[in-house]
């Protein structure tokens, strides 16, 4: 009887120590490897995290293919150098198509200005004067340079009504982004009615707005890349 006895409490210290293992496990060791888990998957975002801020800081890519998409799209419009051979074929083709030459190509290419500091800036904001009698300015705020620097082309062509509106919408389907800035005509006087008469010429003045970004030269290792066609039976040491 006292075997029988011990064996069965025997058995009841092993259930006990059992459930008391099973609690232990749930209440402590479960919740600490959970913890541990979500801290290490927190602990492998942020290294990614670093190191997309460390390849961005450093001028590498650390964007993905829609946006790898986007500024290639953007580079075109606006390209991270002032490109003016590639806005002169952008032009040259328009003459072409509307068949109305330009006089000249005046060009005026903008400067990445350094940071100034304005005289609004410097000077001190309203704020209750201290005892002492004393004030002390706010601090100087710089201003940040532009994302966009212009380019403005100043020209002059001769053509009629219909090749001038030609020239104006066919400018909206460039690849590079241009503005018309300023638009000046001047007709010659003439009978105002006259049968088989020549279409009248106009000469035009206009000013266009081009832009170049040299912010997104962070984002592209290679340079602008500047299409041409190789001459056929010649050798040039350019090509």
């Amino acid at each position: 009887m006292s075997m029988l006895s011990s064996t069965r409490n025997q058995i009841i210290a092993a259930i006990i120590l059992t459930l008391a293992l099973v609690m232990m496990y749930i209440n402590f060791i479960a919740p600490l490897q959970s913890d541990k888990a979500t801290k290490a998957h927190l602990l492998v975002q942020k290294k990614k995290e670093l190191d997309d801020l460390n390849k961005r800081a450093s001028g590498g890519s650390a964007i993905g293919p829609a946006e790898q998409v986007g500024l290639a799209q953007t580079r075109i419009r606006v390209p991270e150098v002032p490109d003016v051979e590639g806005l002169i074929r952008d032009i040259r083709m328009l003459e072409v198509i509307t068949k109305m030459s330009l006089a000249s190509y005046n060009f005026e290419i903008g400067k990445v200005a350094d940071p100034v500091i304005t005289a609004s800036a410097v000077s001190p904001q309203s704020s209750p004067a201290p005892a002492n009698g004393n004030t002390t300015p706010a601090p100087a705020a710089p201003s940040m340079p532009s994302l966009a620097i212009p380019i403005k082309l100043n020209t002059t062509a001769k053509g009629d009504y219909q090749q001038i509106h030609r020239y104006l919408e066919e400018l909206q389907t460039t690849n590079r982004l241009m503005q018309v800035d300023k638009l000046t005509f001047a007709v010659k006087g003439g009978a105002p009615v006259k049968l088989n008469a020549l279409k009248r010429e106009i000469t035009v003045n206009v000013s266009l707005v081009s832009y170049y970004a040299p912010g997104l030269q962070k984002f592209f290792k290679e340079p602008l890349p500047v299409p041409y066609s190789k001459p056929a039976g010649k050798s040039n040491p350019v090509y």
